[in-house]
């Protein structure tokens, strides 16, 4: 018996074991060792940091000092470096260019939500990223934008003329996979709520370009994020200039090109109606998706005017001669547009970053550096500007115990940096390296998109 026991009990200790041993030749493991590490929660980095990465996940992070290394693991000597979490575009527009979403992967977005597209416009990208056999950048959409009557961009909408209809585009949109839903700003306010509604009933965020509808009473609804700044122009002005813009807007979608600049321009940020704009982003903590970089507008100077310069951008239309020159009213909105973004931030807005694809002041594939940068010209300090791409941005995508952040158990995706910037927000241009579940990504390949 005694015997039979012992054989038993040497069975067991040898497959045990053999099934640890398989575990741990089956989960790689890696080590980055020696790095300054930004966590994405906003809190002071680690200064000689270390990573533990076993398959797809981080396994540990802290000081070096504190972490052991797993035998046989891969270590990686990144002194000198920063570490920061995967950038999480949450503005990025597909189009018909799905080799951007993989120039912005080299640039460090390991994920993106595109909000308002239909389904097939994402079937290139997918087969391109499964024939190279990569991880990333993740996907995540809203389905097309649900629009009212006389939709402003129709090839990328479906238009509700009710809201049972409304509703029901909603619901379809969730069944065919979007992770999120977004109103546009010809939705009449009954219909945006039956879409926020379905939302909530699906436990998904719903965001919106409001434009004309009152941001403070879409809010008080139960939405989730606004995108774009200039979604809060019509609730920043007495209510007779907001309904001139919002009739101008309903004629013509163009309305919106320069009116927004001179809405921005004359608002006053600590007016009567601003305080009530306030008081409700105190009570529902909306996240808000600046897209400043979209927005941008600066003084004339040698390079040109208003709206050209940075490498990479592209000259506007030439003025009409016999038009105003619109530059200080263009350039003064700009300057409000970002006023209020660091305003709504310290009023409980939750801010995140979208880079809006192309922009006037950014190469092609830069617009979320450019944005970040922007951020802190508006205020935010470099590790404000790089929670709102990384833990906020995960937040506003409801993944905020996946993605986002440097911790254990989230999925490893991460960016490393040869600058630092926490103390130079432009070095987030200094991309060394990009991982996306736990794999490097070819950067050198993705830069040539």
């Amino acid at each position: 018996m005694r015997g039979s026991l012992r054989r038993i009990v040497v069975a067991a200790g040898v497959a045990i074991a053999l099934w640890v041993t398989a575990e741990t030749a089956q989960t790689p493991r890696l080590v980055l060792d020696h790095a300054r590490i930004i966590d994405g929660s906003g809190a002071a980095p680690i200064e000689d940091g270390r990573i533990v990465i076993e398959g797809d996940r981080i396994a540990r992070v802290g000081p070096a000092a504190t972490i052991g290394v797993p035998p046989g693991a891969e270590t990686i000597d990144l002194s000198g470096g920063t570490v920061i979490p995967g950038l999480i575009d949450l503005h990025f527009h597909i189009e018909n260019d799905p080799k951007m979403a993989l120039r912005q992967l080299s640039h460090g977005i390991t994920a993106f939500r595109d909000p308002g597209q239909w389904d097939e416009q994402f079937v290139e990208l997918r087969r391109m990223i499964a024939a190279d056999g990569i991880s990333g950048p993740r996907i995540f959409t809203t389905g097309p934008h649900i629009d009212g009557d006389g939709p402003a961009y129709p090839a990328d909408s479906v238009v509700a003329r009710d809201a049972e209809e409304a509703r029901r585009h909603a619901e379809l949109s969730v069944a065919r996979g979007a992770s999120a839903l977004k109103i546009y700003f010809r939705l009449p306010f009954a219909s945006a709520k039956a879409v926020i509604g379905v939302c909530q009933a699906h436990r998904i965020p719903c965001t919106a370009h409001l434009e004309i509808l009152d941001a403070r009473e879409l809010i008080a609804a139960g939405l989730d994020g606004v995108e774009h700044v200039t979604s809060f122009g019509v609730s920043l002005v007495p209510r007779r200039e907001a309904e001139a813009y919002r009739q101008a807007v309903l004629k013509n979608n163009d309305a919106r090109r320069d009116g927004r600049y001179r809405l921005f321009s004359g608002a006053d940020l600590d007016g009567q109606e601003a305080r009530a704009l306030y008081a409700v982003l105190r009570e529902r903590k909306p996240f808000v998706d600046a897209t400043l970089a979209v927005f941008e507008r600066r003084p004339p100077s040698p390079q040109g005017p208003a709206g050209v310069g940075g490498t990479g951008s592209a000259s506007p239309p030439p003025r009409d001669a016999k038009q105003p020159d619109l530059t200080p009213v263009l350039v003064s909105g700009f300057a409000k547009m970002k006023q209020l973004t660091r305003r709504v931030s310290r009023e409980g807005a939750r801010v995140v970053m979208g880079g809006h694809t192309e922009v006037p002041f950014a190469g092609r594939g830069e617009a979320p550096w450019r944005e970040l940068e922007l951020l802190v010209e508006s205020g935010f300090t470099p590790l404000e500007a790089i929670s709102a791409a990384t833990a906020t941005a995960a937040a506003f995508l409801y993944r905020g115990r996946e993605l986002g952040s440097l911790r254990t158990g989230f999925n490893a995706d991460l960016v490393v940096l040869r600058g630092q910037p926490d103390r130079d927000i432009s070095a987030i241009r200094t991309v060394d390296r990009v991982m996306v579940a736990g794999k490097w990504i070819d950067t050198a390949k993705y830069r040539q998109y």
